[in-house]
């Protein structure tokens, strides 16, 4: 029986909507549910910019649910282009992972879920399990999951000579909103140059209102700061992280993994791939292996 996709429709509390893409192995799911007693389904939540398309591990959720997982791939507000038009605030972006859960759990009867994150959606998935108690949940996948959204930026800003560079766009930003939420200068759109790589081309710039960078990449953003929250989450963890990647370091994986282990929690792992960059790309069966081996014994 091939892995089924079916395009679904979740309503958060304050009524934003967005899509998310099921693919089941009916089979499979079935055959795991025997042997483990349990229904359990991943949600997994794209990285910056994220859609279908982009952002995301479109490798990833198939073989999941071949394996018997099924997976319910996410967009949210942070997704498309919400960092573009202001609605992409990072913490809001939580109640989108509630839809989630809950549609999981009321409409499919699935009765463990395990979050999984990719990049800022790792983040965004750590911050959920840290502040939100779900007694069904299996554990937490970070995929490439930053120590830090502002600390990452910062860091990458410096490496390849941003423009603005950080400490300039902070100011920037510090003066135009202010501590006003409504300031008229909130939705000012303006791009980083040299962001994400040494050039000036697309790739390696990234787009922000004022108000969306200073709630995600801002020196307040500790929602979007992975190591403000992990050392709250109970479930077990898997940090799965390449030893060539161009964004996140491998060592921001163990410094999380630290955080997390003298908080209390005695199950977390940390995967490491070598020779794998931001995207996994090349080494995309080491990464599937990593999770199947830990989502088996888990979930």
């Amino acid at each position: 029986m091939p892995v089924l996709r079916r395009l679904v429709t979740l309503t958060a509390e304050d009524g934003e909507v967005h899509d998310a893409l099921l693919e089941i192995d009916e089979r499979a799911a079935r055959a795991r549910s025997r042997a483990s007693g349990r229904r359990t389904a991943v949600v997994h939540v794209h990285g910056i910019m994220g859609n279908f398309l982009v952002g995301t591990l479109r490798f990833y959720p198939a073989p999941l649910a071949r394996s018997g997982f099924p997976v319910l791939v996410l967009e949210t507000r942070m997704g498309n282009v919400g960092q573009l038009f202001g609605q992409a605030i990072f913490d809001e972006a939580i109640r989108d992972i509630e839809a989630a859960v809950r549609w999981l759990r009321e409409e499919e009867g699935f009765d463990h879920v395990v979050l999984s994150g990719y990049s800022s959606g790792a983040t965004l998935a750590t911050r959920f399990a840290a502040t939100h108690h779900v007694p069904e949940l299996r554990g937490l996948v970070c995929l490439g999951n930053p120590w830090g959204l502002p600390q990452s930026m910062q860091t990458r800003a410096a490496r390849y000579g941003a423009m603005p560079p950080y400490e300039e766009l902070v100011e920037t930003v510090r003066r135009a909103i202010g501590a006003d939420p409504d300031a008229p200068e909130r939705d000012r759109l303006f791009v980083v140059e040299r962001s994400r790589g040494p050039s000036t081309r697309p790739p390696d710039s990234e787009v922000y209102t004022y108000r969306t960078w200073w709630h995600s990449r801002g020196p307040n953003a500790t929602a979007a700061m992975a190591f403000r929250q992990i050392g709250q989450v109970w479930a077990p963890v898997l940090l799965v992280q390449g030893t060539d990647d161009e964004v996140v370091r491998f060592e921001e994986a163990v410094a999380l993994a630290q955080v997390a282990r003298r908080a209390g929690n005695r199950d977390v792992t940390v995967m490491r791939i070598d020779g794998a960059g931001h995207s996994f790309a090349g080494h995309e069966i080491a990464t599937m292996d990593a999770v199947l081996s830990w989502l088996r014994r888990r979930a």
